[in-house]
């Protein structure tokens, strides 16, 4: 089988198409999968984001409950008979019974 120049150029012209037809495929490919995690990426980091404002919104609601329980629980009461003075002692404080 005889073999022509024009031959061999036409199949050279229609390789480099080829080529060049999957390497652009190719590159759209990747430029969605790059596209597609940035996405990804930026979802999780909001989701991450909105965990951690929850979790310190139930922190800070639970640091309330728990001040709420010691303010509570030192309430004055019938029959308590101390009086506390918010003074600073300068000297030798003593406890009187």
């Amino acid at each position: 089988m005889k073999t022509s120049f024009k031959s061999l150029l036409l199949l050279a012209a229609f390789g480099a198409f080829a080529t060049t037809s999957c390497s652009e495929k190719t590159k759209e490919n990747a430029e969605a999968t790059a596209d597609s995690a940035a996405t990804d990426a930026a979802n999780n980091t909001q989701q991450a984001a909105d965990a951690t404002s929850n979790a310190v919104d139930n922190a800070a609601d639970a640091t309330k409950n728990a001040a709420e329980g010691v303010k509570a629980d030192v309430a004055p009461e019938k029959g308590d008979t101390a009086v506390v003075v918010d003074k600073p002692a300068d000297k030798l404080v003593e406890e009187t019974k």
